[in-house]
């Protein structure tokens, strides 16, 4: 069996302003739309489902030292794609380096995503 790509489903209270978010700050684009969920694609090919959750639902874990992502996406330069949100109003976290360079900031709803560069190759 060959995987060819794949996909995240992420919980969201309000799909209008989710898509708009997710555009905006992450530059995905709108590609099918549906009452219960909106597909958004990036130009790379990386695909999320914004699915309708009415409760508050976050997409993460918690460990012993916090909340962690369930889901990040690989950048080629990390410090300026940290700076872009910054320079945008989003939150971020500090950087961490362990196994390669990575920093987590939310969406509107809360959920934790996380950048990584220099991510190890297998």
């Amino acid at each position: 069996m060959e995987l060819l790509s794949g996909y995240i489903y992420i919980p969201v209270t309000n799909l209008e302003r989710s898509v708009e978010w997710y555009a905006k700050y992450l530059h995905f684009e709108t590609a099918f739309e549906d009452p219960l969920y909106v597909e958004m694609r990036s130009t790379t090919g990386i695909r999320i489902m914004l699915i309708v959750s009415e409760e508050a639902v976050n997409s993460q874990m918690t460990y012993s030292s916090g909340p962690q992502a369930a889901y990040g996406f690989v950048v080629p330069a990390i410090d300026q794609a940290r700076q872009w949100l910054m320079d945008h109003g989003i939150e971020v976290r500090r950087i961490s380096n362990y196994q390669g360079k990575s920093f987590g900031f939310y969406d509107p709803d809360g959920n934790i995503i996380e950048l990584w560069s220099d991510y190890p190759k297998a």
